[in-house]
């Protein structure tokens, strides 16, 4: 089963590469409309990858496709980009560090990521202004403010400068909360959480490979009500994106495992 998996994977891989490569060097040329056609592809392939991968993503409210919105959420695992690009077309902002990797770096490329250097803020403004730009352009455009995935103990407290964005841009910030509920037929717990988090010092393979040969994994996204960003300064912003988020998340901690097995059971 998993070299199946593997196999599918591959296969809408390949596809992915073969529309995707041609179209890159367009982003340069014209930047905004390839990127919302790449946004497009990438959500395809992630629906694609969700099925293959045995996931399932609920959520509670659709999405305005037709509108922009500055996305922010919690953060656990690389999976967590497939479940938020299953339901709305984005542009992620990721880091330079991923951009310089040999694997994933070419996917974000291909995929119209926007990059931040969270080792130098002397450019935060450029960047900021980039996200302005892509969210003017209709675009929408989905950072995790914990800036790393967790252990899902918690959620930890957002970095405020990225808000920004939507101060400037005067779109609309839509906050999500991913909850992992199950995996194989269990609630997700201390014992299997590993299976799908990936955090700290985990590497991407021996992980990825261990999660093939998992099966029915649920996925919670709690959509909640954008908000105008006009009326918070940028602090006040971060936190009421952090109080909605961390209100809907629910933690993975010894003392959850009875609760969340009795509400699957």
């Amino acid at each position: 089963m998993k070299y199946l998996k593997l196999l599918k994977l591959s296969l809408v891989m390949s596809l992915f590469f073969l529309i995707t490569i041609p179209l890159y060097p367009c982003l340069f040329i014209f930047n905004n409309f390839t990127r919302k056609i790449l946004n497009r592809i990438v959500m395809w392939t992630s629906m694609a990858w969700l099925k293959i991968l045995d996931i399932e993503v609920i959520t509670n409210r659709d999405i305005k496709k037709d509108e922009s919105y500055l996305v922010v959420a919690n953060h656990l695992s690389y999976l967590d980009v497939l479940v938020i690009s299953s339901v709305i077309p984005c542009s992620f902002v990721t880091s330079l560090e991923i951009k310089a990797t040999s694997v994933l770096g070419h996917l974000t490329m291909l995929s119209g990521c926007l990059y931040v250097n969270r080792k130098d803020k002397s450019k935060i403004n450029l960047e900021i202004k980039e996200l302005v730009e892509a969210l003017g352009r209709n675009i929408s455009v989905t950072f995790f403010p914990e800036a790393t995935s967790t252990d899902g103990s918690n959620v930890l407290r957002f970095r405020k400068p990225l808000f920004e964005a939507s101060i400037s841009s005067g779109k609309l910030i839509l906050p999500m909360t991913i909850n992992y509920l199950e995996i194989s037929k269990q609630a997700v717990t201390t014992r299997n959480k590993d299976f799908l988090f990936w955090y700290g010092d985990m590497t991407f393979y021996p992980h990825f490979m261990n999660l093939l040969c998992q099966s029915k994994i649920k996925i919670k996204l709690d959509i909640h009500e954008p908000f105008k960003p006009e009326i918070y300064p940028v602090l006040e912003l971060a936190e009421k994106a952090h109080k909605v988020i961390s209100g809907t998340y629910q933690p993975i901690s010894n003392a959850t495992e009875h609760i969340q097995a009795t509400q699957l059971s």
